[in-house]
């Protein structure tokens, strides 16, 4: 980049961003107690910390980076002691192609930081100019996390028994490395926006992985000598018996961590070498969604907003494991929260609270279930109900039977599409002539990953994303479809954040004598689309045209 001789005052005068007063108010304060100019309009709230930044990149022709999202290299992170970083407010950050140490600075003139980087690394420090927040902040994520790692290896190689004595004795301490480092993955976890955290025992290691938009991302490493403290550790968070090993458990742990309250849902599995631990982030953000936010095209919202104002009926959200059909439903039961309605939900857990809303969580310890807790809200006198999910015949019996006296009822249902839920009530032994009495339409859905907005660029389209999906190259020639890239917003996938695609079966007179005649699946696709049904496949092409999503992602998620 290009830099000029001009001064930062001057630069500033230049943009707008200071007035004459404001400037000399600064110099006067300069001349008297010395300081940097810029850092003393920061300090008289003059400009902000990111307006000064985005100057002394021009001043100095050094790039701007913002380190919220950026992928860090962990190697070029332990360069430096956390000690050095935060009395030179740097941060080593990756490293470049050249094989220079890329070095994150709020002050691009403090020469002797880059030396200091450079005697300490044998490298050539290339630095990017950024926040003095922005850089504590990641020295708080990636420093304290890189030296906890560090200590929890060196304490591991010590450890020669696995027994409960041992794990109790190391994990309980308060500040000991493993307490520490466990609170820095979820911390990470969370800055990352992890849906999920997953520690995978293997023969040799522990591998720790984040799954973001959808995908797990390995992040961290640990000896295997780790395993018994880590695990023993979160068990104990989440109110676990630690000396359980053979058999799976499940737990919760509610946390805040930067003044935010923490939901999360612990799950560990047995395996062959040792328990495989998950552990599930719920965000209270997603019980806020609208049904907008979810990507609905504007048939589908007028369609849903038709249904919402039924009286009674049953309305399903199909599709399979972590296909966002929770946040739909709540979107749905926000949409129609009023005073005027009785809303009773009965789930497994119950993830996020609605005020307005009689939410009830299953118990199988004590017997209540999808099925006993749905027979008695229905005395409730109730509006509306929420059924977590229909997973067994008497659940969705019932579900049922509510939706032909008086309620409407929603619920979630795991099939692939809209017209296999049809027939999986059928194998669930509800009666075909109830079914289609009572239902009032299936929606199903995937999440697919949002191109970033920040780097995503025009792209030749995949010939193999395009054969996988059955469509014509040619079709595709003149089309501008766009593609993932990767920058330091998007953790350099090319992707930041989801957006749903939806196929909406709304059932008419023609798709119940249909059904009612015991057709397949496939023959109530063929005639909803011949109704006006867009596919998934159909929904999620929009969206590649629309920019949002890449050939690629839908390949992977809809095939």
């Amino acid at each position: 980049m290009a830099y000029t001789r001009e001064r930062i005052g001057e630069l500033l005068l230049k943009a707008g961003l200071v007035d004459e007063d404001k400037l000399a108010t600064a110099l006067e304060s300069q001349s008297q107690h010395g300081g940097k100019l810029g850092y003393i309009l920061v300090e008289q709230l003059a400009v902000s910390e990111e307006e000064l930044a985005d100057i002394l990149s021009v001043q100095k022709g050094i790039p701007r980076v913002t380190l919220a999202d950026y992928a860090f290299d962990r190697d070029a992170v332990s360069v430096l002691p956390q000690r050095v970083a935060r009395r030179r407010t740097i941060i080593p950050m990756s490293y470049d192609e050249d094989g220079a140490i890329v070095v994150a600075m709020a002050d691009p003139l403090d020469i002797e930081a880059l030396d200091e980087v450079e005697l300490r690394s044998g490298r050539r420090a290339v630095p990017v100019v950024t926040t003095a927040t922005e850089i504590v902040l990641a020295i708080d994520k990636y420093m304290a996390d890189h030296e906890a790692f560090q200590e929890v290896i060196e304490l591991s190689s010590m450890i020669e028994s696995e027994s409960p004595e041992t794990d109790s004795r190391i994990v309980l301490g308060a500040d000991v490395p493993i307490v520490r480092l466990v609170n820095q993955i979820i911390r990470e976890a969370l800055q990352d926006r992890a849906s999920d955290i997953h520690f995978e025992p293997f023969e040799n290691d522990i591998v720790v992985r984040y799954r973001v938009d959808g995908v797990l991302h390995e992040v961290m490493r640990l000896p295997k000598s780790a395993r018994p403290e880590m695990t023993s550790r979160i068990k104990i968070m989440a109110d676990m018996n630690i000396t359980e090993r053979r058999r799976p458990q499940d737990g919760r742990i509610q946390l805040r961590i930067d003044e935010r309250p923490v939901d999360l849902r612990v799950a560990t599995l047995p395996t062959a070498q040792g328990e495989s631990i998950v552990i599930r982030v719920l965000s209270q953000e997603l019980a806020f969604h609208s049904l907008e936010d979810l990507g609905m095209n504007a048939d589908h919202l007028a369609a849903v907003e038709k249904l919402l104002l039924k009286p009674y009926g049953a309305v399903l959200v199909a599709g399979p494991t972590g296909s966002g059909k929770s946040t739909t439903l709540y979107a749905a039961l926000k949409r129609i929260n009023d005073e005027t309605r009785k809303i009773i939900t009965v789930e497994e857990p119950v993830e996020y609270q609605m005020d307005g809303v009689t939410q009830i969580g299953v118990n199988n310890a004590i017997g209540l279930t999808f099925a006993s807790g749905l027979r008695q809200i229905l005395r409730s006198d109730p509006d509306v109900v929420m059924i977590g999910e229909v997973r067994d015949p008497e659940t969705a019996e019932t579900a049922v039977r509510a939706a032909l006296t008086g309620h409407l009822v929603f619920s979630s249902i795991h099939t692939n599409d809209a017209p296999s839920a049809l027939t999986r009530l059928t194998d669930m032994d509800v009666a075909p002539y109830i079914t289609s009495s009572a239902l009032l339409a299936v929606i199903a859905q995937r999440l697919v990953r949002k191109l970033c907005d920040h780097c995503k660029r025009p792209v030749v389209p995949n010939p193999e994303a395009l054969a996988m999906l059955g469509l014509d190259p040619d079709a595709f020639a003149k089309k501008r479809v766009y593609g993932p890239i990767g920058c330091d917003r998007c953790l350099n996938t090319g992707y930041r954040g989801r957006v749903g695609i939806f196929e909406l079966m709304v059932l008419d007179d023609d798709i119940r004598k249909l059904f009612l005649r015991q057709a397949a699946a496939e023959q109530l696709r063929n005639l909803a689309v011949e109704h006006g049904m867009r596919t998934l496949g159909a929904d999620a092409l929009d969206k590649v045209l629309a920019g949002l999503t890449s050939l690629e992602d839908i390949a992977r998620v809809v095939m």
